[in-house]
């Protein structure tokens, strides 16, 4: 995964809480790029941003550090799973939110009958995983 990025220009890697903390700051320290946290709610001190978001199977709320990110920023965001795509969306729209933008997601699964990397592909989100599975294949 670490090869893919090495000439990329991005500024920044986004981690999503909590197995995309363990890919991000591995590729963060590789990279020797800025790592960002996306937590759920509540994980994170001072002032925060705050987005709800519907990953089918619960509600929830991520949080990123009020001002981390600055207009001119592109980040990398990573996750272990690329699934429905909902928490992929929430952290975007924080990014967007501080002014920034995203480079592209990346994950190391990508279950596509599950509409994630589709929801991505609609929003102008570039996406990329090192494997997909169906929900046949075992």
């Amino acid at each position: 995964l670490v090869q893919r990025y090495v000439e990329s220009n991005f500024t920044h890697v986004g981690a999503i809480e909590a197995r995309g903390f363990l890919l991000g700051s591995m590729v963060a320290y590789a990279l020797n790029k800025p790592l960002v946290l996306f937590r759920k709610q509540g994980k994170l001190p001072d002032d925060v941003l705050t987005e709800p978001y519907d990953a089918g199977y619960e509600q929830s709320v991520l949080e990123i550090h009020q001002g981390v990110l600055q207009e001119g920023h592109k980040v990398l965001l990573l996750d272990d799973i690329i699934a429905s795509g909902a928490t992929f969306i929430a952290a975007a729209s924080l990014i967007r939110r501080m002014g920034a933008s995203v480079y592209e997601v990346a994950a190391i699964v990508d279950l596509p009958e599950l509409g994630g990397s589709r929801l991505l592909q609609d929003s102008g989100i570039r996406s990329y995983s090192l494997t997909a599975f169906a929900s046949d294949e075992r």
